[in-house]
């Protein structure tokens, strides 16, 4: 699943993004209006709907290519208001018995539940590009496309962007003492070290490496299927190296592991380092994302038609990483 506007954004999401985008052409006939309709030198003219459809699809491209962690757990995705900078889960401590009777009246003890409140932040990415009055009137009068190398850039940026946030997080962003953790910095998270390097292992040292990944999450309680995220240059080479020198069976190092139990699947992404396993059990209550914007782009006020057309590509996201009561999380990361 790709995190723009166009797959995981709800529907109030998209609606705001069609309102403001209407009240940019609502802005621009009222300038037109001002000058009689008329404008000797510069654009009153609003962007062309195909700019707007181009860069929803630039998004969603470059999201493919780029956002390969993020896209690949926002199947888990909760919207939230984009003014909401802060997104709280609860831990509740054991607590009670269970009782079992055939009446059904209950002698079952009743205790107080501890319950701890955790704090993910949600910052907003965002990054600017813009045009001259001029390129825009050229679009409009002779038909041509606006160049969207810009819209590329910024959608490139922002997309990296988020990708850095579902690793690593952000230490900058402190919202009441929580700090913006990703799957490689959150102190929850279960992790080993490896001396074996991946692309060059067999596949006896491949099991090894994920059979070991593997018992971090089970040692944490999680016994359900994971998904592996690994360095893509690494997966490539499982992908197209023999598990038997002998090629007695045809089978790839990559068959060998998408075979064990307890692997869901197995997932390249250029931004996981070289040799390192990252197991995540994909479960809303382990991991999702906060959306309270998806990768969109919007317009900024413009007050004279010789004004540049500027506008902001942003995302207001992260990843929320969860734990119980007794600190159990579903993430589990072995680097060399």
């Amino acid at each position: 699943m790709t995190f723009t506007v166009n797959k995981v954004g709800s529907k109030a999401q998209k609606e705001h993004v069609i309102k403001l985008r209407n009240a940019h052409a609502k802005q621009h006939e009222i300038m037109a209006a001002n000058h009689g309709g008329e404008v000797m030198e510069g654009n009153a003219s609003p962007i062309p709907r195909d700019a707007w459809g181009m860069w929803d699809k630039d998004a969603l491209e470059v999201g493919r290519e780029v956002l390969t962690v993020f896209s690949t757990l926002a199947v888990n995705t909760m919207p939230l208001p984009i003014g909401k900078i802060m997104h709280h889960f609860q831990t509740v401590s054991d607590s009670g018995s269970v009782n079992i009777s055939l009446d059904g009246k209950s002698s079952a003890k009743l205790d107080q539940p501890v319950m701890d409140y955790h704090g993910t932040p949600v910052p907003i990415i965002d990054s600017s590009f813009g045009f001259g009055w001029r390129e825009v009137q050229t679009a409009q009068t002779e038909g041509v496309q606006l160049d969207s190398a810009a819209s590329m850039n910024a959608v490139d940026k922002v997309a990296n962007a988020l990708e850095d946030l579902a690793l690593d997080g952000d230490a900058r962003i402190v919202v009441n003492g929580a700090p913006l953790y990703g799957l490689r910095t959150h102190p929850k998270r279960n992790t080993r070290t490896t001396g074996q390097a991946l692309n060059g292992a067999t596949a006896a040292q491949w099991v090894a490496e994920f059979s070991a990944t593997k018992k971090l999450l089970r040692d944490s309680k999680h016994r359900a299927n994971a998904t592996y995220f690994v360095n893509d240059d690494d997966w490539d080479y499982a992908q197209s190296t023999l598990a038997s020198p002998t090629n007695s069976d045809g089978k790839y190092i990559s068959d060998v592991i998408l075979a064990m139990p307890g692997v869901g699947e197995v997932v390249g992404a250029s931004k996981v380092l070289a040799s390192q396993i990252i197991g995540v059990i994909k479960d809303k209550r382990v991991v999702q994302v906060l959306s309270g914007m998806p990768i969109t782009t919007r317009s900024q006020f413009r007050a004279n038609p010789e004004d540049d057309y500027n506008f902001r590509t942003l995302a207001a996201a992260s990843l929320e990483i969860k734990f119980d009561a007794d600190n159990n999380c579903g993430v589990a990361v072995s680097s060399i």
